[in-house]
């Protein structure tokens, strides 16, 4: 893992929570992250597993290896929610359950499917998708150069974003969830590798005061995108992707372009507070409904409030329950069992 995207991946993580903690204002950052979390993960894969060669026993242990990092933490967010949900009067089908414990329920594009009881996990069904697909897709395009790779990568994400464009906010969530839809990010993360591997041949090496421009400058153009989108309706067709890619996209080449020759902000990411928050990303991303009860039906009721999505200045309080929370159980859940996982296989 590259480091400062593992910082960054952090502070994403946090401002979905947030937006999903009822901190309205803060949408246009957190709807951003959604798409920064795919690309940097197809990106990774594409980095670490170029599938020159493509074997069934290659294939197989790529598949289960990454599919056994997703289920553990999983199951244990739902089995912590069942009590949760039930004590708060709330009823649970347990059909939905089931596909949501298989990883299955952003295959369905209804509503009270895909995003049951954890309404978070379809990120990790449509990931699920991605390590099944990677190595085929990184195999075909292995010999590909960069201009056949931005062609089929960019094609595809206006595909997308075209077929996004009739439909309301149900419709536009239920294809964007799904899946198959992600397809698109398989190809932009190998792209961005091919695009990454011609800067640092081109450019070894590049000064402080240059790697800080370069950071400043993408963060810059996600800045811009979010107060375009603010300011007019033009761009909210393309909020769910296209809008959202290029800056996203470009801080996270910029980030593995830097990596080792990090300039001010890239320095600023590799403290230690912003390191242990990328650390924790991947629970407080699966968890924070967790928390999200135990603060809305526990401590609320303490403070003389009632529901997290009422009070939007109290909703930064669950950060207190949440965060904690995410590293406990990354030390004492996750890293014992990814160890266990990893002796075993």
């Amino acid at each position: 893992m590259i480091k400062t995207i593992n910082s960054w991946r952090g502070l994403m993580a946090v401002t979905v929570v947030l937006f999903h903690a009822g901190v309205g204002w803060i949408w246009n950052i957190a709807v951003t992250g959604v798409t920064f979390f795919f690309i940097s993960s197809t990106f990774l894969l594409a980095l670490h597993h170029p599938f020159d060669v493509l074997n069934a026993k290659k294939y197989k242990h790529f598949v289960i290896n990454h599919a056994l990092r997703l289920y553990p933490l999983h199951w244990l967010g739902l089995l912590m929610l069942v009590p949760l949900i039930l004590s708060a009067h709330q009823s649970i089908n347990w059909g939905n359950f089931t596909l949501t414990a298989l990883l299955l329920q952003a295959w369905s594009p209804i509503h009270e499917v895909h995003y049951a009881i954890n309404p978070v996990t379809w990120y990790m069904c449509a990931l699920l998708f991605c390590y099944f697909a990677h190595p085929f897709i990184a195999h075909w395009m292995f010999h590909w150069d960069l201009r056949r790779r931005v062609l089929l990568a960019g094609g595809l994400a206006l595909l997308l974003a075209l077929l996004l464009v009739p439909f309301d906010l149900p419709g536009r969530e239920a294809i964007f969830v799904n899946p198959l839809s992600h397809i698109v990010d398989i190809p932009v993360g190998l792209t961005f590798v091919h695009l990454l591997a011609m800067l640092k041949s081109r450019y070894p090496r590049v000064g402080f005061w240059t790697a800080t421009c370069i950071e400043i400058a993408t963060l810059l153009s996600l800045a811009i995108a979010i107060g375009l989108n603010l300011v007019t309706t033009w761009f909210k067709p393309w909020e769910d992707l296209l809008i959202w890619l290029i800056p996203q996209g470009s801080i996270l080449i910029a980030m593995a372009f830097l990596d080792g020759q990090e300039g001010a902000l890239g320095r600023l990411l590799l403290t230690r507070p912003f390191q242990w928050l990328g650390s924790i990303s991947f629970e407080i991303y699966v968890l924070h409904y967790v928390t999200f009860y135990i603060f809305n039906y526990y401590l609320c009721p303490v403070a003389g409030h009632f529901g997290w999505m009422i009070y939007d200045k109290l909703a930064w309080y669950c950060l207190f329950l949440t965060l904690p929370m995410a590293w406990l159980f990354n030390r004492y859940f996750t890293e014992p069992v990814t160890t266990w996982l990893k002796r075993v296989l």
